[in-house]
């Protein structure tokens, strides 16, 4: 604004100074040729200021009454464009009214908005969308999935029609339509990442493993997904795949998939589990040891100490020793290590240097798992101290399980997992990289090995309670006077063992 004052203020001075220069003695005179008529004129004299005034003054004129009629002709334009834009204004409120609606569960206002909004927004396809939005937010799943089989028809909305719909199929179980849907929005979109997440969720629900693996390679080419979170992935569809052939007896592919699981994450167990026990049906113990010892340097696991003692049955004590001592290399400082070397010390019947190995851990937890219990226990009972091992069978029934050692049995199956089981985890560990069994993760009867003498174990469920500690009729255990059973327990920790 204020350049145009300064432009006009500049005219205003111009002109007084051209008025001023011309001065009122100089004149401007007219004269006709013409006799007679119109153009007849005698002569007329004007001073050069009038006419520079009249000039001015006549382009002035000139300009107010061009902007006048162009005001006048754009006037039915701007008129209609006004009450387009309270009708879009209006449009704007009523699709917001709609969602908000939506997501406030009011199912009878979302609805009555969402077509307020249609109406007002004169476009069908943007329409639907609001519609879908706003019934899908409120949980009309019907109508929202109506709305999206709609958007199918036109190009511009099939995207979101195919996205929306897959989203609800895969959310109400139908598995086959969202791997439909979502496959070929991908296919038609490769940056579409909905598209990728809702066709390897639905092929993972659905025990698609090769499938799954298949959509996951292309993912991570398109940068869907996170390098070592896929490798992970990956391991988990191989084991689901692997086990699955195992089942139905085909131990050649089977034993291809374990080792290539095992090979992309050595840290996952259940992989190195599975083929380890493969190779021990084809005869080839020594590579599943090799196999097993890459994988305990790496995250050694209960499972795979099993595995390992498996393979050890029936070797001599030289040839397991040396074995063992291999093994042990791999990750000497390890938790999982000094408890096989506890048991192994338990095995041969030594159980002072067993309680030399656990009593450090025992010590180094503020509150011992139920397995390093168990195996205290079993310690005690061998050093003739049955007082103290029923007391840390006691506190065995109620200590802390292991989330990775919770369905282990020493004498079945290490990971009995189902369908779902493997499903779970595709994202517990491929995403986390962290291993929970699912019989852990889901709440369920847990199976622990428990000892009731030498050489010989039981199993403690949860719901199990010890015999009280202190019997009328055994003299062993009587109350230690001004202790309770905590600070019993925890005398236990402190006592060197000879």
């Amino acid at each position: 604004m204020t350049k145009y004052l300064i432009a006009i203020l500049g005219f205003l001075v111009a002109l007084m100074l051209l008025l001023f220069w011309v001065g009122g003695d100089v004149f401007l005179t007219l004269n006709s040729s013409a006799t007679s008529g119109v153009l007849a004129f005698g002569e007329i004299s004007f001073s050069w200021q009038a006419v520079i005034i009249a000039v001015v003054v006549g382009t002035l004129v000139l300009i107010g009454l061009w902007s006048a009629f162009l005001w006048l002709w754009r006037l039915p334009r701007r008129v209609k464009s006004g009450v387009g834009l309270r009708r879009r204004n209006r449009a704007l409120d009523a699709m917001e009214e709609a969602l908000l609606a939506g997501a406030e569960g009011d199912v009878k206002k979302a609805r009555k908005k969402a077509e307020v909004a249609r109406n007002l927004i004169g476009s069908t396809e943007l329409g639907r969308v609001i519609s879908a939005l706003s019934a899908e937010a409120s949980g009309d799943r019907d109508v929202a999935v109506e709305h999206y089989e709609a958007m199918l028809e036109n190009d511009k909305t099939r995207a979101t029609g195919q996205r929306g719909l897959a989203q609800n199929m895969l959310a109400t179980g139908d598995l086959p339509g969202a791997i439909e849907q979502s496959r070929e929005a991908y296919i038609a979109n490769p940056d579409a990442r909905w598209a990728f997440d809702t066709l390897f969720k639905a092929e993972v629900a659905n025990h698609q493993w090769l499938d799954a693996e298949e959509t996951l390679g292309t993912g991570e080419q398109r940068k869907h997904i996170e390098k070592n979170a896929a490798r992970r992935r990956r391991a988990v569809l191989n084991t689901a795949e692997a086990d699955r052939l195992h089942d139905d007896g085909n131990y050649g592919q089977a034993l291809e998939l374990a080792v290539k699981a095992a090979a992309l994450a050595p840290e996952f167990a259940p992989a190195t589990a599975l083929a380890a026990k493969l190779y021990k049906i084809k005869g080839d113990p020594k590579a599943a040891s090799k196999l097993i010892e890459k994988s305990w340097g790496q995250a050694a696991h209960p499972a795979l100490s099993l595995s390992f003692l498996d393979l050890l049955k029936g070797e001599d004590n030289k040839t397991r020793d040396k074995r063992l001592a291999a093994l042990v290399k791999q990750a000497p400082d390890h938790h999982e290590t000094k408890i096989l070397l506890a048991e192994d010390h338990l095995r041969r019947g030594d159980a002072v240097q067993a309680w030399a190995v656990l009593s450090p851990l025992l010590r180094e937890s503020e509150a011992p798992s139920s397995r390093l219990c168990l195996l205290a226990a079993q310690s005690e009972e061998r050093l003739n101290n049955p007082t103290d091992a029923r007391l840390w069978l006691q506190r065995a029934a109620t200590a802390p399980r292991e989330a990775d050692w919770s369905d282990l049995d020493p004498s079945g199956e290490s990971f009995d997992y189902s369908a779902q089981d493997w499903r779970r985890l595709v994202f517990s560990f491929g995403d986390t990289g962290e291993l929970i069994h699912p019989r852990f993760d889901s709440r369920a009867p847990l199976r622990l090995p428990g000892v009731t003498e030498l050489g010989e174990t039981t199993e403690i469920a949860e719901d199990v309670s010890a015999e009280p500690v202190n019997q009328p009729d055994d003299p062993g255990a009587a109350p230690i006077k001004g202790q309770d059973l905590a600070e019993r327990l925890d005398s236990l920790l402190d006592r060197p063992k000879n």
